[in-house]
């Protein structure tokens, strides 16, 4: 997902912090950052290090499942809404206090510290945008790296980390800002080179480690492997009633949980860079293992249980099985989540709105291009409606092949695409270098661009075969306006780019599965000069209305058990 802030807009403060924590007068801190942000760092301090172990009747210790969950929840509060608060109402037009002056506060605790610093810096992108600094991109991927680290270290004596347990929200928010911001500095280290002061190119050019592709690539398999999720995973879809996962997950506390969690959420992670670079089967490979809606019906996907982490899955997911031509697989990936969140937007909170109000934007226009490319019967009709009535002028152009049409959609519908190489930053002043990194940029436009310019035609003859069931290529050829051979060549093309992989509809399979078989509306073969064309129409019947709404019902009660749980 795109890079967000933390929380949402609140702008009166309260005082409930002017009291309990207090700073004593003339301190050295309360020079340096209001009483009520330090007594809130303190207090985030506290829950971050509460210890849940409780000591039980045999003279052990045990974690306490209140102790911990209240724990959990204290943690997200001053996640999610305090440190917005004072965000709103300190810090709006400038920085947190640097880690330096927060040290002496929280007596120089390291953990507190890395995690402290992984919302500065978040915060610093949120409000400087494309101006924060190479130092401060440096200083973040450290910290990030650090604190990766610190987390899947096998120090077994480090207490602080031990009793480290945080909110899923928070961890996949942390692995989804690491990538964004080894995105965003793709994009910083190729753009307008020539503008770049000689201090900034040394520095790039001196430490090529940091934000490098592979080094960040090397930081996600190692949360992957060090959690073990794929073995775990891979267990799962051999035995579903094993239920190794969600027995983990219930089971883990502390840092054994933060680590399962960010393994997991790795994977996605993983999907999204590989689908950027445009590397679509990769992509999809990473997330084979996925415990897909469906594949347990007892137990609620791990990405489901945050919800940017589910659009972003089905999002990237989606856009590789249309950069692969599988088309029909692409729109019942989207339409998935598009109906998951008409069904619940009243739940949506606040500061998500615009955002996944726009990456829907972006799947109903990616739906729209493979409908076009790909005519389907069985689409939702909350889509169809969605779509004819916001981008009823744009699906006339794209059903008439307008190439603009179709690159508006895509340029404004598909991920930042990045260059995942090092320019040569010595040579950073020949022009011919910085258009080469904007060439590649613009490559997967040019690839999907061949696939829409060889289907330009096919439109016309599709529909011309709806209207018969025996039809000659002569004739077919002088509607279409096209020479006989041509014509031929062109029902060819139509019946190649309608076979192909398709997911079949056992639940549970993973993006890469399917069987060959044809996704076209129009079922004909060619024989010598003729064109049979088998009648495919259904004679409607109320079968078909009651199974589908009971299925829509089903999927309604199902996705309330999961905003319940």
């Amino acid at each position: 997902m795109q890079h967000r802030m933390l929380g949402g807009g609140y702008t009166n403060m309260e005082n409930e912090y002017d009291q309990g924590y207090g700073m004593e007068p003339g301190s050295m801190m309360s020079s340096h950052m209001p009483d009520q942000v330090a007594n809130f760092l303190r207090e985030f301090q506290y829950w971050i290090h509460r210890d849940v172990y409780v000591q039980n009747k045999q003279g052990g210790y045990e974690p306490d499942a209140s102790l911990r969950q209240e724990k959990l929840n204290e943690i997200q509060t001053c996640y999610e809404y305090k440190f917005s608060k004072f965000s709103d109402g300190f810090y709006k037009e400038e920085s947190w206090p640097n880690a330096e002056a927060v040290a002496q506060l929280v007596e120089g605790d390291e953990v507190f510290l890395m995690l402290y610093k992984e919302l500065y810096f978040r915060h610093l992108y949120s409000k400087l945008g494309p101006n924060i600094t190479l130092e401060q991109r440096m200083e973040s991927y450290e910290n990030y790296t650090s604190l990766f680290d610190r987390i899947f270290s096998d120090d077994d004596d480090d207490n602080n980390l031990d009793r480290l347990d945080l909110p899923v929200q928070w961890l996949w928010d942390m692995v989804d800002e690491f990538v964004y911001q080894f995105t965003d500095f793709c994009r910083f280290r190729t753009k307008d080179l020539k503008k770049r002061s000689a201090a900034e190119l040394e520095a790039m050019g001196q430490n090529p480690k940091v934000w490098d592709t592979m080094q960040v690539m090397a930081t996600l398999n190692r949360m992957v492997a060090l959690s073990d999720i794929n073995s775990i995973l891979r267990d799962d879809k051999k035995e579903p009633e094993a239920n190794k996962l969600h027995t983990a997950l219930n089971s883990e506390i502390g840092i054994a949980h933060v680590q399962l969690v960010l393994g997991y959420y790795a994977l996605v992670s993983m999907c999204r860079m590989h689908c950027s670079s445009g590397d679509y089967w990769t992509a999809l490979k990473c997330i084979e293992n996925l415990d897909f809606k469906g594949s347990n019906s007892d137990q609620v996907p791990v990405y489901m249980r945050v919800t940017s982490c589910y659009i972003a899955l089905y999002y990237y997911m989606g856009f590789s099985l249309m950069m692969m031509r599988r088309y029909t697989d692409a729109v019942r990936t989207m339409t998935g989540v598009l109906m998951y969140l008409y069904r619940t937007q009243h739940l949506t909170r606040p500061y998500q709105y615009e955002q996944l109000n726009k990456r829907s934007e972006q799947m109903y226009k990616l739906i729209a291009m493979c409908i076009n490319l790909c005519p389907q019967r069985n689409v939702e009709d909350i889509v169809i409606q969605h779509l004819q009535d916001k981008y009823s002028d744009q699906l006339g152009r794209l059903g008439r092949g307008e190439e603009a049409m179709f690159e508006e959609y895509f340029s404004y519908a598909g991920p930042k695409f990045f260059y995942p190489g090092h320019p040569n930053y010595a040579d950073a002043a020949n022009t011919v270098t910085a258009k080469d990194m904007t060439q590649t940029l613009n490559q997967q436009w040019a690839v999907f661009k061949v696939d829409m310019q060889q289907q330009q035609k096919l439109p016309v003859i599709r529909s011309y075969l709806k209207l018969y069931t025996t039809i000659s290529t002569a004739k077919l050829g002088s509607f279409a306006e096209m020479p006989e051979e041509r014509l031929r060549t062109q029902i060819l093309a139509l019946k190649h780019k309608s076979t192909g992989l398709l997911k079949t509809t056992k639940a549970g399979t993973a993006p890469l599965d399917g069987e060959v078989m044809s996704s076209s509306i129009v079922d004909f073969y060619m024989d010598k000069g003729l064109v049979h064309i088998a009648d495919s129409r259904l004679q409607p019947t109320f079968v078909h209305y009651f199974t589908k709404h009971i299925s829509k019902l089903e999927s309604l009660v199902s996705d309330l058990k999961v905003r319940v749980a």
